[in-house]
């Protein structure tokens, strides 16, 4: 039978490819197809799949919805299937016309229900264990989307799920817990994938132009077994991969780990982000992140820089409370009092369904903004504020890797969040900052890649 995988957005479709992978090793025929395209509907209906398979994360759950729509429209005969985070946190959206199948849990084990047996509705896997997961379709995947190929930097994991219970998160631990148990979290979500597996992908990269391999959710640090897992990894990723990496970490484990691992691993990643998120206590607590705070986060920066890492600090604003203009201001401040001169990345906070955020806001009867798109250079808030706060939320957004890494003074930073940019000045923003994270991590290479990435994707301002 022949699978129609959609793609959406213009981060690699990770999860995506583990099901075209799992499709392949079923004996189908699969096919990629880029909704970044105008017509990527009729490229699909001139292709005749009997299934379509998305796998949207929020942001983009209403174009995938119009994309399933319009494909059912000409093919009434055509299953769509949806999976992913989005689909897991909110199965009753199998009760729309456009949606036959919702899987909840891992794509192993649905494959053959779906195609062969015919189930429809929601269907509930059982996480088994991540040394079951297919090889991602990756050959397939650049093959049908060229752009993707070109990307300079690709998306792996060692473990599909995250330690930390963040209260905003999609994959927090105690969400994915109220899904599947503690027990089958651990054993599945926590555990890592085996390293020949994490090689075969990565060698299968480097056949593609990469710059740079991105690990997230705390993917290197995590884990009981990190000290000799990761002297292992590099030892190999040094020999035959040698590909430059972006890892993610928090300051609680930018701490824990040895001066050892830390040495180690500073032979194969160029950058480190360290999520600060918040610096306010109150705003910490509101992101179940009450563990971490501002002279911890400066503890670790500090250790991380003396052992010759670039760091990037990352923030979220426009959070549910009485002054987020206030509140967003703060985290500024302190991400320059913790890094002063790093670059650092500033987001609009997301209400993802099924989070202990979205049932906050919801409880509160706090209203989220339609004109959100979730990305991070359009830089729209996605709660419901009054225009003004949204203009200055959206500013801080576009200006804050400005205001930390040039040590903007607090009285500057406050007139400037007040203007208005046109659309122009507004998208020129977002490439600035944009350009100043590549080449912050890339350096020489860097100002290629920009030019290139601006050419093969499709930003949103």
């Amino acid at each position: 039978m022949k699978a129609a995988l959609i793609t959406f957005g213009n981060e690699e479709s990770y999860g995506l490819l583990f099901v075209g992978g799992e499709l392949l090793g079923e004996g189908h025929e699969i096919r990629f197809f880029d909704a970044e395209m105008s017509d990527v509907a009729e490229q699909v209906v001139a292709w005749q799949p009997e299934f379509i398979f998305l796998s949207p994360m929020t942001t983009f759950y209403p174009s995938a919805v119009k994309v399933a729509q319009d494909i059912k429209r000409r093919l009434p005969e055509v299953v769509s299937v949806f999976g992913g985070h989005h689909a897991i946190s909110s199965p009753q959206i199998a009760e729309s016309e456009e949606v036959d199948v919702v899987v909840v849990g891992p794509v192993r084990g649905s494959i053959e229900r779906i195609c062969n047996n015919g189930e429809r509705g929601v269907i509930k896997t059982v996480p088994t264990n991540p040394a079951d997961l297919s090889r991602p379709a990756r050959r397939q995947y650049y093959h049908d989307i060229p752009r993707m190929a070109g990307r300079y930097r690709k998306v792996m994991l060692s473990m599909l799920g995250c330690p930390w219970n963040c209260s905003y998160c999609s994959s927090s631990c105690g969400h994915m817990r109220d899904i599947f148990g503690h027990k089958v979290h651990k054993r599945y979500y926590l555990s890592r994938r085996p390293l020949a597996a994490i090689m075969e992908e990565a060698r299968e990269i480097m056949q593609y132009p990469t710059q740079e391999i991105e690990w997230v959710d705390d993917d290197m640090f995590a884990g009981a077994d990190t000290e000799e897992w990761i002297a292992e990894f590099v030892s190999i990723w040094e020999k035959e991969i040698s590909l430059p990496m972006y890892v993610s970490t928090t300051s609680r484990y930018a701490l824990k780990v040895s001066d050892k691992v830390l040495s180690v691993l500073k032979g194969v990643v160029n950058v480190v982000g360290m999520g600060v998120q918040a610096i306010r206590p109150e705003s910490l607590k509101l992101f179940n992140r009450a563990w971490d705070n501002e002279q911890q986060m400066k503890q670790a920066y500090d250790r991380l820089r003396s052992l010759g890492y670039a760091v990037n600090l990352q923030g979220i604003v426009g959070l549910p409370v009485d002054d987020p203009v206030e509140d967003a201001l703060d985290t500024i401040k302190g991400m320059q009092r913790i890094g002063p001169g790093s670059i650092c990345s500033c987001y609009p906070l997301m209400i993802y369904p099924g989070t202990a955020m979205e049932k906050y806001c919801r409880q509160k009867g706090i209203k989220l903004n339609d004109a959100c798109v979730g990305d991070t250079n359009s830089a729209i808030p996605h709660i419901l504020f009054a225009p003004e706060v949204t203009k200055q939320l959206r500013n801080i957004c576009k200006l804050g890797t400005l205001f930390v890494k040039y040590n903007i003074d607090e009285r500057w930073m406050r007139a400037l969040i007040n203007i208005d940019f046109d659309d122009k000045t507004s998208q020129q923003l977002s490439m600035v900052r944009y350009y100043e994270c590549v080449t912050d991590r890339l350096k020489e290479e860097g100002e290629k890649i920009f030019h290139d990435i601006l050419s093969t994707m499709n930003l949103r301002y």
